[in-house]
């Protein structure tokens, strides 16, 4: 099997992007962290992940929380030193190891841990039927991946809707069914989600293809997980290779 990366990928009408960089904050930027950093733009794209319980071993996850209190505990110190203040270069250490360790999060799921439970296509489908529920009313959804463990989206909440609330209901559901049809009860999801702000075109370019790669980098066939990506991306790749055998026709 095949599976398709898209070539001619371009930004969504409306974008808006972030600017991490800037020393003026975006107005209504807003930024929490929980475990892990969230950023919030209204308007903005994200690519947001979640995951099931057991996909990623206790033993990391322990080990990557002692590290990251490592690390605050480094930062209060360093802050402590300089009348709470910290130096550009530890600001840009924090950042890189957030970074890192979100890139570590993504290759352990990608090692198939736990009991994959979205590999079986019934469960799969009630996963993105649930995705596709709210597009036009609270999202403008743009691509997204259900691998055997976690799934990838890439979207836009719609004013007056927030990707807590987007990621919160999905699972909620996804949760009833996957359980109901299985049999059993509880917590199917990891509570807390990973996400990014899309900050430019080459970071949307990007996410769309690391999103269109993922079964492909986890070694999947396509009964074992489901690629979509938003009408936008289809036609212009769709026009892209109906122009390119023209050409060489």
């Amino acid at each position: 099997m095949s599976w398709c990366v898209p070539t001619v990928i371009s930004l969504p009408d409306d974008f808006i992007g972030f600017d991490p960089t800037s020393s003026l904050p975006a107005e209504g930027f807003t930024a929490y962290d929980r475990h892990l950093p969230h950023w919030r733009l209204p308007g903005a794209c994200y690519f947001t992940t979640f995951r099931l319980r057991d996909s990623i071993p206790h033993a990391i996850l322990k080990e990557m929380k002692q590290e990251k209190e490592q690390w605050e505990k480094r930062l209060a110190q360093a802050a402590a030193a300089a009348n709470g203040r910290l130096r550009p270069d530890e600001i840009a250490a924090w950042q890189e190891f957030q970074r890192a360790r979100l890139r570590k999060l993504e290759s352990k799921l990608d090692e198939g841990h736990g009991e994959c439970l979205l590999r079986d296509p019934a469960h799969r489908r009630i996963v993105t039927g649930a995705l596709h529920h709210f597009v036009g009313q609270r999202c403008k959804m743009l691509a997204y991946a259900v691998m055997p463990n976690h799934v990838h989206v890439l979207c836009r909440p719609i004013e007056g809707h927030w990707l807590e609330d987007l990621c919160g209901s999905w699972k909620w559901f996804t949760a009833q069914e996957i359980q109901k049809a299985l049999c059993r009860t509880g917590p199917l999801w990891q509570e807390e989600n990973f996400d990014r702000l899309i900050r430019d075109a080459g970071h949307y370019r990007t996410t769309v293809r690391y999103i269109a790669k993922n079964p492909m980098k986890a070694r999947l066939g396509e009964d074992e997980a489901a690629v979509w990506f938003c009408e936008g991306i289809r036609n212009a790749n769709t026009n892209a290779r109906t122009g390119s055998e023209e050409a060489a026709s």
